[in-house]
This record gives C-alpha cells, sequence and structure tokens, in this order.
C-alpha cells in the first residue's frame, strides 16, 4: 500500500512539473494574432430617396479594430468581429450564391458598396434592400458591419 502511494505521488508530481507553471505568461500566437481577421474595408451607404450619404472605413489587425468616417451606429469591435463569420467573408468575397431565391419585397433605397480587403481576398461587395435577400443580408448577416437602414418604405 506504501509503494503504490509512493508511485501514485510521483505520478502526480511528474504531472505537475509536466504541465508548466501558471504563472509564465501564456503563448497567444504571432504578434497581432486576436479575435479579428485581417482586413481593411470601406463601406458607402446611401439612400438616394432620403439623401442620406454615409462613409467609413473598417480596419481589422487581429487585436485591434478601428473604424473612421461616418460610422454611427457601427462598433469597430462588432464589425471586425462580423468579418471573421465563415458566412460573412463569403458573402462579401464571392456574392450571394447563383441559385439564390429571393422573396419579391422591398425594403428601401438603401444601398451599400464594400471594398477593400479581407484576408488576402479583394471585396468588392454590393447590398441593397430591394429583396429579401438583401433585407436579410443587411438586417441580419451584415448587420454589426452596416449601419441601421434609413427606413422601410410605407405602405
Amino acid at each position: 500500500m506504501v509503494r503504490r502511494l509512493i508511485w501514485l505521488t510521483a505520478a502526480i508530481l511528474l504531472l505537475a512539473v509536466a504541465c508548466g507553471d501558471d504563472d509564465a505568461p501564456a503563448d497567444d500566437g504571432p504578434p497581432g494574432a486576436g479575435p479579428y481577421p485581417v482586413a481593411d474595408l470601406t463601406v458607402l451607404s446611401t439612400n438616394v430617396e432620403a439623401g442620406v450619404d454615409r462613409s467609413y472605413r473598417v480596419t481589422c489587425q487581429g487585436d485591434t479594430a478601428s473604424i473612421s468616417g461616418d460610422s454611427e451606429g457601427v462598433s469597430a469591435e462588432a464589425a471586425c468581429l462580423a468579418l471573421a463569420d465563415p458566412a460573412v467573408a463569403l458573402r462579401l468575397i464571392h456574392g450571394p450564391p447563383d441559385d439564390q431565391v429571393c422573396s419579391e419585397q422591398y425594403g428601401g433605397a438603401d444601398e451599400a458598396q464594400i471594398g477593400g480587403t479581407l484576408g488576402a481576398d479583394m471585396v468588392t461587395a454590393t447590398i441593397d434592400r430591394t429583396n429579401g435577400c438583401g433585407i436579410n443580408d443587411w438586417d441580419v448577416l451584415l448587420r454589426d458591419l452596416l449601419p441601421e437602414p434609413v427606413g422601410a418604405p410605407s405602405g
């Protein structure tokens, strides 16, 4: 019994040594690593019916997120986290699927042009609210990257 206890104690000590010092700084990866992708995007949001033009730039660098320009209601951190979502990246880089079926509804004259880079990929995307797919892209998929729409049509 004593011999078993000695072996068990030795095994526990070896495991504790192998796990390392909990006070040691963690290796968080290369400098700039973090929750955000590397991205530099310019967003131009317009509504011709309301005469509204907004333009802002979102920059994400792994561990930093910044936004400049007329970005009222858009958070740099939320926008950069959204860009880390694979569905968002696919939509921005490749556009909507060719076989996408959209409901015929009008969500207003808001349109957004998004250009720049996301990782190593070029982004040239247009999002509008002229059908159900565009409304969903704006209100759900890209809600943290795009501003609130100026307004849905009355009717």
